[in-house]
């Protein structure tokens, strides 16, 4: 490759990345040997970012002059790191979603001591991009009762709304703040259940037997405020009977 566009590249995926995401911030630095140094001896470089808990944080570092190596360490301590992006040994990244709220570390570094030289750093938050985006509206059946636990039942049957699966469902309602946590569990003795959490701008989360045998759980840690959509439904078409949807707010 020649040497003008080995340089561009990894400034390409820095800002492609930087102006798809929200409130982004790109920094630009030099690993050398006046800087503090990692336990293995290579220099690093610390930047920190704010984060709200449900959502991701990002680091994007690119380098044509070291391997750059990021790590991302929460507010109490939980790390998440990487070396080469994919097949490119000149990026780094880390998509790691918040367990909780406060100030995020973010540690450009090398892959090996002794590297030094200019990197590029893209750094946000973001609500997690883990989701699936449905081409589908729900009908709400009602609202999910408030407190720190709290339980609904219902039946499934011809009665019912039908997914564009033709399966049947039910929609419940939660409203939730940024942050916020709720564990979710849909229940039934009749039909292999399924469960999917759809947030106000319609990006959905979905579960099928993450409950133990056919019952299906979510623990989610909200990125969005607003008013939320349970959907409890049935993982086959043509499936009908009972079940019950319990929310437990930690």
């Amino acid at each position: 490759m020649p040497s003008t566009l080995r340089i561009l590249a990894p400034a390409i995926i820095v800002v492609a990345a930087a102006t798809s995401l929200r409130a982004q911030t790109v920094h630009t630095g030099a690993l050398e040997s006046s800087d503090p140094v990692m336990e293995d001896g290579a220099w690093v470089d610390e930047y920190t970012i704010d984060a709200t808990a449900g959502q991701e944080v990002v680091a994007v570092v690119t380098s044509v002059e070291f391997d750059p190596y990021v790590v991302v360490t929460g507010p109490s301590g939980e790390k998440t790191e990487n070396d080469d992006f994919g097949s490119s040994r000149e990026v780094s990244l880390v998509e790691a979603i918040a367990s909780e709220s406060g100030t995020w570390r973010v540690q450009v570094t090398s892959y090996e001591a002794g590297q030094s030289g200019a990197y590029t750093l893209a750094l946000t938050s973001r609500m997690r991009t883990d989701a699936t985006v449905l081409d589908e509206e729900f009908a709400v059946t009602g609202e999910l009762p408030a407190g720190p636990t709290a339980s609904v039942s219902g039946v499934l049957d011809a009665e019912d709304q039908q997914r564009s699966d033709e399966s049947w469902y039910e929609g419940w309602s939660i409203d939730a703040q940024a942050g916020d946590r709720a564990v979710l569990l849909l229940q039934s003795p009749d039909f292999d259940a399924y469960l999917t959490l759809v947030s106000p701008t319609g990006r959905a989360f979905n579960d099928d037997d993450g409950g133990g045998g056919t019952d299906s759980r979510l623990d989610m840690t909200f990125d969005e405020a607003g008013r939320w959509t349970v959907v409890a439904n049935t993982l086959n078409a043509g499936d009908t009977g009972g079940y019950t949807l319990s929310v437990e707010r930690p």
